[in-house]
């Protein structure tokens, strides 16, 4: 097992400790919304089967500021915030999140770093689910307390295929994000962007790839192989 599968059957092992206590929530028998922040179409998608048959609503931004025009008009029931996206840290998110009146019943951290956990829950997340997610039943379990009806199993007993059309539409965004990567921040997002979509496709080639891209700041080749990939993938 590779260090990355180590620290996540760790996490999984961990995931009664990844929680903190919090008041009550209010539960949504019908209705009630999830915000999903993720850039990532591939997660977004898995995300919205496993949520299926919740009773309620979905709305998915891919950005910090996206979510706080979302946050300024309306307060959700739960909130899934990733915290690497392309205009900052979820961590930041969350930390407003926690700290509004009236607070969001439920706000949930993920991400594909488990190392990531403790910052999570240090600023303000009542969960942390990491990435790729390798539970229905996890998942399910932690939204259930706010959507009622995730306690039946009415749900996909396993985690969804990626889709191909979310896939060719997060290669495309990583190659956008590798042409116009400099050596600050942007290519740093880049690169954990990419690396975040290898493990989710459990795709060994370009995680090692993204990881000697960042190691030696050569993209070159990272480039190249994601140009691979999107010739590989169906036309949609």
């Amino acid at each position: 097992m590779n260090t990355y599968g180590a620290a996540m059957a760790h996490q999984r092992s961990t995931h009664a400790m990844m929680m903190r206590p919090r008041p009550d929530v209010h539960h949504r028998a019908h209705g009630g919304t999830l915000l999903l922040v993720e850039d990532s179409h591939v997660a977004s998608d898995a995300v919205r089967l496993m949520f299926r048959g919740a009773g309620a609503r979905l709305r998915r931004v891919d950005s910090l500021k996206a979510a706080q025009r979302h946050l300024d008009l309306y307060t959700p029931d739960a909130v899934i915030v990733d915290i690497g996206l392309p205009d900052g840290s979820g961590l930041d998110l969350i930390g407003a999140m926690d700290t509004r009146r009236p607070r969001v019943g439920l706000i949930v951290a993920t991400s594909g770093q488990p190392d990531l956990a403790a910052a999570a829950l240090d600023a303000g997340a009542d969960h942390f689910l990491p990435k790729p997610i390798a539970s229905v039943a996890q998942f399910r379990s932690i939204l259930a307390p706010v959507f009622f009806h995730l306690r039946q199993h009415n749900g996909p007993a396993q985690v969804p295929q990626h889709d191909p059309a979310a896939l060719r539409d997060d290669v495309y965004l990583a190659c956008d994000l590798l042409q116009g990567a400099g050596a600050g921040p942007q290519r740093t997002y880049a690169l954990q962007f990419i690396e975040a979509l290898a493990n989710s496709l459990h795709d060994t080639a370009l995680s090692a790839a993204a990881s000697n891209a960042r190691d030696t700041g050569r993209i070159t080749d990272l480039a190249l192989m994601l140009r691979n990939r999107l010739r590989g993938q169906p036309l949609i």
